[in-house]
């Protein structure tokens, strides 16, 4: 093993880790730092396998993997998933060692990964000795201080939820077929659109600290309410955004019914019960940002038009004549 040659790859891969500017390139730029880490210091004695993994993603694979068509699709063994979604569901993680079939799996927690609250870093290696270890989970830790930043610069201040900029770099990236949160493939993505009724006359009654409270709880509900994954914007005051990747197109259906029901079940302190308006748009390549953006906006009109406390799909108006569709196609620009 060429030690100086492999320590050269590691501080090339820590250089490119701080060039990233924006969470969906974090878990890459990790997966090749690691690579180059353990080459360093690890002997290895046979090829190292590494995955980044979330529990959606876990879940979605458990269920899908032998009806994959995806050419570059790679499963592990199905009891190695078992395994790790036990893993996923304990309360308090650390490092640990499975046996499988393939040989032994490392699984280590990690608190930043894109926008899941719940993942894991993979590694496949015979003979990790703790200090190797160790090693390994200094460097994640130091991985994930650096994610603490670039994801902090991604948040509204107020909700936690992710900020406008943010919003513009991951509908590019969906619209460019770039970004895949899951391995069961063809997805269908969803833009949806969420503004509370008569904001304005929360504010105006019980003040604005109040209202900025409201805002607070509500993101919170959501984030509940919605899948680990699911990549949720704060538009500014009383608008917020969700991008969704389904499996199947009536999943985004039962998917804003079950938060319909949350929210109608939730009692706001000071205020009582809120409703909200829903716009929801079909997400299509050939379809430009901005005009995706604007046909959930018709959708929202449209529930807010009549009646308030509804969802209006935009591809449902318009096979039923209530709008008039406008579709711009052309070379997409990331704003």
């Amino acid at each position: 093993m060429n030690t100086p040659l492999n320590l050269k790859k590691f501080m090339q891969s820590l250089i490119d880790l701080t060039k990233v500017r924006e969470s969906l390139a974090l878990d890459p730029a990790l997966l090749s730092l690691m690579q180059h880490w353990m080459s360093v210091f690890a002997a290895q004695a046979q090829p190292v396998r590494m995955q980044v993994l979330s529990k959606r993603q876990l879940v979605s694979v458990m269920d899908t993997q032998e009806s994959s068509t995806d050419p570059t699709f790679e499963a592990w063994p199905p009891e190695v998933y078992t395994m790790l979604l036990g893993y996923l569901n304990q309360e308090h993680r650390q490092h640990a060692c499975f046996d499988t079939v393939s040989g032994k799996l490392h699984v280590f927690p990690l608190k930043q990964s894109i926008s899941h609250k719940n993942a894991i870093l993979l590694i496949q290696h015979e003979s990790l000795s703790a200090e190797e270890i160790d090693l390994v989970e200094q460097c994640l830790q130091m991985f994930q201080h650096y994610a603490g930043l670039i994801i902090e610069n991604e948040r509204d201040a107020l909700t936690g939820l992710l900020n406008r900029k943010t919003f513009d770099q991951c509908v590019g990236k969906i619209l460019l077929n770039d970004y895949k949160p899951e391995y069961r493939f063809p997805l269908h993505h969803y833009l949806v659109i969420f503004d509370i009724d008569f904001f304005k006359r929360i504010n105006d009654t019980y003040g604005h600290l109040i209202g900025d409270e409201v805002l607070l709880l509500l993101s919170r509900l959501m984030q509940e309410a919605f899948r680990d994954g699911d990549l949720l914007f704060r538009f500014g005051g009383e608008e917020f955004v969700g991008v969704f990747s389904c499996a199947e197109e009536h999943d985004i259906v039962a998917l804003l019914d079950r938060f319909k029901e949350a929210l109608a079940a939730y009692t706001f302190p000071q205020v009582g019960k809120v409703t909200i308006s829903i716009g929801c748009s079909k997400m299509a390549l050939n379809v430009l940002p901005n005009t995706v953006l604007e046909h959930a906006d018709e959708a929202l009109y449209y529930a807010k038009e009549h009646g308030r406390d509804q969802i209006c799909y935009y591809e449902t108006l318009i096979a039923q004549g209530l709008l008039t569709d406008s579709v711009i196609t052309g070379e997409i620009e990331l704003f």
